[in-house]
């Protein structure tokens, strides 16, 4: 408490010019002293935390030009099954003894050619895991040879390409091929595998791009990641925007090129289009459509 009394005469004769010069003194001081210890934190902070030399090597990458290197997410690490051939190169075969491509079973299955369909993400995809690693730079994922490393596990059946081999073509008892007894098959497989007991097959990923692809296995291959080109089919229980990842049909890719191209666009928009198969809309669209820019 200020002593205002005659024994303190000097304070009386303080002007309001010198007290408000004090005030100002003060709030520098303190300015500068909230400043100094910003800096001395900052500094021990800085020092603290690891540069990009301290990163292992996994998470940086060159970028296509020169200016530097950047940190990036770890690649994803894919276990691809060795799945028995009836569920892979087999349906090409079929698919091409139904409609008179061949006569006869070949020898070596691996050399024919995928059938062109729309639903050909599941040979882009088989072909992509199946290169050399060199041939797969700036893949963000890569291709284990451990299943004990593996972060996802891809299961390469051509289901979409099973449902069309006898499409509109009666195959008579006993004979000819079946789509329900590949289904069968396929599910009767993967269930005799380790790693698919150990989660149930949340970790699995399975294409199954035709909206009938599966249909007669869902329900016990429904808690693996399904690629899906809609919902329309597809239970609640059975498919979700959580868990599952919608893919293009590949015809709507090349619909527009505009002046640049698809080989020079590098980033892929989809859209969903109708929540349900063929519901009606004033726009009459179809069910998706995909573009690069």
């Amino acid at each position: 408490m200020f002593n205002l009394s005659p024994e303190n005469p000097n304070l009386l004769l303080q002007s309001p010019m010198a007290r408000k010069s004090s005030l100002l003194k003060r709030a520098a001081i303190a300015v500068v002293s909230v400043i100094a210890i910003y800096v001395i934190l900052n500094a021990s902070v800085s020092r603290s935390l690891p540069s990009s030399s301290d990163l292992p090597r996994q998470l940086i990458r060159e970028d296509d030009d020169d200016e530097g290197r950047a940190p990036i997410q770890p690649r994803v690490r894919v276990y691809m099954y060795n799945l028995p051939k009836r569920f892979t190169y087999g349906l090409i075969e079929q698919h091409s003894i139904a409609r008179g491509g061949i006569k006869k079973p070949v020898g070596d299955v691996t050399t024919l050619k995928y059938p062109g369909h729309q639903h050909m993400h599941e040979w882009y995809l088989f072909s992509d895991l199946n290169q050399p690693e060199v041939d797969r730079s700036g893949s963000p994922i890569v291709r284990v040879s451990d299943p004990a490393d593996a972060d996802l596990f891809y299961v390469p059946v051509f289901s979409s390409l099973s449902l069309i081999v006898n499409a509109g073509r009666p195959v008579e008892a006993g004979s000819g091929y079946s789509d329900e007894k590949m289904q069968e098959g396929l599910v009767e497989w993967l269930e005799g595998q380790e790693w698919w007991r150990r989660n149930a097959g949340r970790d699995h990923v399975i294409p199954a791009g035709d909206p009938n692809a599966l249909y007669r296995i869902l329900d016990r291959v429904k808690n693996a990641v399904l690629l899906v080109s809609d919902f329309g089919r597809l239970r609640p229980d059975q498919g979700s925007f959580v868990k599952d990842v919608v893919i293009p049909y590949s015809h709507r890719v090349n619909l527009f090129n505009g002046e640049i191209g698809v080989e020079d666009r590098n980033t892929l928009l989809f859209f969903m289009g109708n929540r349900y198969r063929k519901d009606v809309s004033c726009l009459k669209c179809s069910n998706s459509v995909a573009f690069y820019y």
